[in-house]
């Protein structure tokens, strides 16, 4: 936990749905665990489907999240007004008026709000009464509409337009909202259930836009007593004074939801709500892209809602920009393996995280009942593996427990009403702690890794979380931070990706990160116009060397080549080895040819310097071994319009060279045709002969370490020739 100011704003504990969905997490963890396993062993692409349908599941769960946090932002405001109203026994224009102005003026009405007002409830018997009400309030004659004779009525007495320069909403006072099947529905609802209720889709009769958006109300009762909640269905409107309602804009409604939302995955997919529980035209209440019904609308997924006594449907197809769940490329699919495995491993952690950290938030709450409670609660807070600290609300330390103090190496004496500031490694940025906080004011909790710096000055990697503990008015009183030592795992992790991307011998980058890295070189040259530079070296008398000395010679000459190899490299150029003796030298915003050329010959200069020093094992070593290389150099876009054109080019080039009598680099050539055969082609190399200037190896007879060189001639190194 961060040592800047905490939130302003109370945070929410865990809703009780979002519980229940963790006490379940369990069985889909383990279910889970089982399909990522039996992937492992499948083709890739039934691999991708399942990553697809989670990535989708995932932002169902954040926008089903984000509608109902709407929702419950208009219900609040309806609710307000229904409480002022019962408050002061009545409610008047004026004082409605009022009211809704304190909310514009504090910026209370959420995005999506066409309005607020109220309806009555009005007998048959008082319809004139109420008429005339509606004649001293507004100076002209308003009669309830549509006319018609009905035992009761439920017409608007007041209703304001969200900008208050707005008059559209005049015309809709003394409207029977009871004349109107979806509107009546809704008002019955809200006086049997209590609770605020939405109607279907209605016209929108205030939206004065062209595409005419489909628009909802929120209605909540006003009752004259309200203590009396329940009664029985047949003296049900009897304490009934009206109705707060809000039509609400689906439209803008969605937009801000989708705006709350932090998931990188949500840009460009398609979301469509619905009202039912099955997908119709009918339904429909959001398709901003009209995909419904259309061929665009392939592979869609829905999640139901509660809102409002209503069931919804939210419907998501990611974007395109994103892999398809069908046919995935083959290094995006050994990318999506390693990063699977490591998310599965992190949903088990955070499940014990989640779980934990709701047994000590439970148990925080239950502090002050009673003394049994309190040694519960204790039990709980030190009994637990994961490092917690509780802080006031602001942000001070007030308690820690023991593995805290083994994670981090501070005792309750050493924190004990400061900041946990201490703990700040300077890894993150200085904006890092402003978005903790405001995350953790939006949503009353926080979870992610942090590089944390202990008492004895190492740095650890801490995943987090943090939780607000607020009292019944929803005001913060306690933060709770869970703390996790995973330094180990990270450190694996990242053991695996260089593994995944490394050859294991020399360290360089192997030819699948070459592939990769030259369809973004290519791709970024055709965009801004530049160059890219390959050169394929093979080098000669590698084989010669191997089969005389044996691999561990071998082996130590090609980390050799490698390492001289990275010295010509700038920081955006890449060598790999692809595989034997031969490597790859790629370059992006490569000069011109000449340079080029140049350069592929101050590579084979340095190559054909002898490598000295080369032990065979404890006894004996090479004084001096000599190679040489053959290069081909090819250039985008001179060479090939795309990479594997411009890699057969280079390798043909490299085949030449290695077939001239020089062995000089060579320039591949532009008016060349690519083979008929796929690439690369196979390898049809005559074995060398072994030089007949091969040196014996040096033997080392003295026990004390003291080097001798056999008879024979000692002036000239060992020269491998050329392949």
């Amino acid at each position: 936990m961060p040592d800047q100011a905490p939130p302003t704003t109370p945070a929410s504990l865990l809703p009780a749905p979002l519980r229940n969905k963790i006490s379940q997490l369990p069985w889909v963890v383990l279910g889970l665990g089982l399909l990522i396993t039996t992937g492992i062993t499948i083709q890739n692409v039934l691999f991708h489907r399942r990553y697809h349908e989670q990535a989708e599941l995932a932002l169902l769960d954040d926008l089903a999240d984000g509608v109902i946090s709407k929702i419950n932002a208009y219900s609040a405001n309806v609710a307000s007004i229904s409480a002022m109203a019962e408050a002061h026994g009545s409610l008047s224009p004026e004082s409605f008026n009022n009211y809704l102005a304190h909310l514009r003026k504090t910026q209370q009405l959420p995005q999506g709000t066409l309005g607020l007002g109220y309806a009555r409830y009005v007998p048959q018997a008082d319809k004139s009464t109420f008429e005339a009400s509606l004649m001293a309030t507004y100076g002209q004659a308003i009669q309830i509409h549509p006319a018609g004779l009905r035992t009761a009525y439920a017409p608007l007495k007041v209703l304001q337009a969200m900008d208050p320069t707005d008059h559209h909403n005049h015309q809709a006072i003394g409207y029977d909202l009871f004349s109107e099947p979806h509107s009546r529905e809704a008002l019955i609802k809200a006086v049997t259930t209590g609770n605020p209720a939405l109607s279907a889709k209605l016209d929108s009769g205030q939206n004065t836009s062209t595409d005419q958006a489909p628009e909802i109300t929120l209605y909540t009762v006003i009752r004259m007593d309200p203590k009396a909640l329940e009664t029985s269905q047949t003296n049900e409107l009897g304490n009934v004074w009206g109705w707060a309602s809000s039509p609400i804009l689906i439209k803008d409604m969605m937009e801000a939801a989708q705006r709350n939302i932090n998931n990188p995955n949500l840009t460009g997919s398609t979301v469509m709500l619905f009202d039912g529980e099955r997908p119709s035209h009918f339904g429909r209440l959001y398709d901003p892209t009209d995909s419904f019904g259309t061929p665009r609308l392939s592979d869609p997924n829905y999640q139901k809602i509660k809102v409002g006594g209503r069931t919804w449907l939210v419907g998501v197809q990611l974007t395109r920009a994103l892999p398809g769940p069908d046919g995935l490329h083959w290094i995006q699919a050994v990318i999506l393996a390693v990063g699977s495995l490591l998310s599965a491993l992190a949903a088990m952690v955070s499940r014990e995280l989640l779980l934990s950290h709701r047994r000590t938030v439970e148990a925080l709450h239950q502090l002050s009942a009673t003394t049994e409670d309190l040694a519960i609660a204790s039990a709980v807070f030190e009994g637990t593996v994961e490092g917690v600290v509780i802080t006031n609300s602001e942000g001070l330390v007030l308690s820690l427990n023991q593995s805290f103090t083994q994670l981090t190496g501070y005792t309750n004496n050493n924190l004990r009403g400061k900041s946990l500031g201490i703990l700040r490694s300077g890894n993150h940025k200085p904006n890092f702690y402003e978005q903790l906080w405001q995350e953790l004011r939006q949503k009353g909790s926080w979870h992610r890794e942090i590089w944390n710096r202990c008492k004895d000055g190492s740095i650890r990697l801490h995943d987090v979380s943090i939780t607000t503990v607020t009292d019944k008015l929803l005001r913060p009183l306690h933060f709770v931070a869970m703390y996790r030592d995973i330094t180990e795992r990270h450190a694996e992790q990242q053991s695996i990706l260089h593994q995944a991307t490394h050859d294991a011998l020399t360290g360089l980058a192997n030819r699948t990160v070459l592939v990769d890295r030259l369809e973004q070189a290519v791709a970024m040259a055709q965009r801004y116009g530049s160059t890219v530079g390959l050169m394929f070296m093979d080098l000669d008398g590698f084989k010669a060397v191997n089969d005389t000395y044996g691999h561990v010679v071998g082996d130590q000459l090609l980390i050799a080549v490698s390492r001289r190899l990275e010295t010509f490299l700038r920081k955006t150029d890449t060598v790999c080895r692809q595989g034997g003796d031969e490597f790859i030298l790629m370059l992006p915003h490569a000069p011109d040819l000449e340079t080029l050329m140049g350069l592929a010959g101050r590579i084979q200069a340095d190559l054909r310097k002898p490598f000295t020093s080369m032990p065979i094992n404890q006894e004996m070593h090479i004084e001096e071994v000599h190679i040489s290389v053959s290069i081909g150099v090819a250039r985008w876009p001179e060479h090939g319009s795309d990479t594997d054109t411009l890699m057969q080019a280079a390798d043909r080039a490299m085949y030449q060279s290695k077939k001239s009598a020089n062995k000089n680099p060579v320039l591949a050539d532009c008016s060349s045709e690519p083979p008929a055969a796929p690439w690369p082609p196979p390898r049809h190399r005559p074995a060398p002969e072994p030089p007949a200037n091969l040196r014996r190896p040096v033997v080392d007879p003295d026990p004390d370490g003291v080097k001798t060189a056999p008879s024979g001639n000692t002036a000239s190194g060992l020269d491998a020739g050329h392949a």
